[in-house]
């Protein structure tokens, strides 16, 4: 075999890798894919209190989810099996949930969530939406930054 020939099939074998972990990824519990499956997890938003049995002082929680809205079939959803898990651990860093969503998911009208182009990063906080990060170039910068900090990194954009 000649160097064009193992150069082509190493394409080859790359590509299809990358096609089975998008499906994979889509297939996933990371991905939303229903109308009460995006319900759910805007839920999880929901402020919580607690109170201290010692001192009796009541504590309120400010929870956060982070949706993403790809459009699944684009290659900015294949690229997010490099972006996603970078994402997923500064959310995890941050106690936030992290959840892709189809943007074809029936009875959903995306300009409730105040989505205007897709793909968008929406933050959910107390079940209402927080802040909207639109554009690839936007979400990519969240990914590059050094800070794990997600939270603050979206409140700058």
């Amino acid at each position: 075999m000649d160097f064009s020939k193992i150069k082509s099939k190493i394409i080859e074998t790359k590509n299809k890798a990358v096609v089975k972990s998008a499906e994979l990824l889509w297939n996933s519990s990371f991905t939303i894919k229903t109308l009460e499956e995006l319900n759910e997890s805007i839920k999880k938003s929901k402020k919580t209190t607690f109170t201290n049995k010692e001192t009796w002082e009541l504590k309120e929680f400010n929870k956060k989810v982070i949706i993403v809205f790809w459009d699944e079939n684009s290659n900015f959803f294949k690229e997010s099996l490099l972006i996603f898990p970078i994402l997923v651990t500064k959310a995890f860093y941050q106690n936030t949930t992290l959840k892709l969503a189809k943007t074809s998911i029936s009875w959903i009208n995306l300009e409730d969530y105040k989505i205007k182009e897709i793909p968008s990063l929406v933050m959910f906080e107390n079940e209402d939406v927080k802040k909207v990060i639109e554009w690839r170039e936007n979400i990519l910068k969240l990914v590059k930054s050094i800070n794990l900090d997600i939270n603050s990194e979206i409140e700058k954009i």
